[in-house]
């Protein structure tokens, strides 16, 4: 499949933003990698919350008060759903981070760049959801492919967590983090460029 070079240079450049920061602007290696874990549970939280509407849809409550009953019910289910992956997922990360990278806590929330990161993340994904709503007004899971989207936020955070396990990131201490985060980046510009091979990578097929 012919990429036009511009639409290369654009996903590359986008995506690499991370990694110029940190080699030239400070930025922490350690804050990105947990921006990274908190914005793959909140993508997967507002995948999960679409599935629960596309079988509940609030429209059919009557009352306010119902409908919005039902709106938090959505964000409850996805919520359970990333907290449940949550373990399991970032287990590696946080003993890489604050066990081997020796970041304290107290110092990853004074980092205003971290929190403002945060509250982006908060902010895309309300929208995301919002979006993904009116979409399912006109179209059904499988027509946007909710499952595809679900398996390329799972598995690209997967191909990392086959990294850090690895002796790499934890012999390299406080860069450790940093490698993560080019294996992260470097997954990402993969699968935007060859979805269907980097689901096959993984032995998945197109799944709609």
């Amino acid at each position: 499949m012919f990429v036009p070079p511009l639409a290369i240079v654009n996903v590359v450049v986008r995506n690499a933003v991370p990694i110029i920061g940190v080699l030239f602007f400070h930025w922490s290696a350690a804050n990105l990698l947990i921006l990274y874990f908190i914005d793959t549970l909140l993508a997967v939280g507002v995948i999960a919350a679409g599935f629960c509407y596309s079988l509940y849809p609030f429209e059919g409550d009557e009352g306010l008060a119902a409908r919005i009953n039902t709106i938090f019910g959505y964000i409850g289910g996805g919520a359970i759903i990333a907290a449940i992956l949550a373990v399991p997922l970032g287990i590696p990360i946080f003993i890489l981070v604050f066990g081997v990278g020796d970041v304290s806590p107290r110092e990853l929330v004074r980092d205003q760049g971290f929190l403002l990161g945060l509250a982006l993340q908060a902010v895309a994904s309300l929208v995301s959801f919002r979006d993904l709503v009116l979409a399912l007004h006109k179209y059904t899971p499988d027509q946007l492919g909710l499952k595809r989207r679900f398996a390329f936020v799972f598995l690209r955070w997967i191909g990392m967590l086959v990294v850090a396990f690895t002796p790499i990131p934890y012999a390299l201490g406080r860069y450790g983090a940093f490698v993560l985060v080019i294996v992260y980046v470097a997954l990402t510009i993969y699968a935007e460029f060859r979805p269907d091979r980097f689901l096959a990578a993984f032995g998945e097929t197109d799944k709609r």
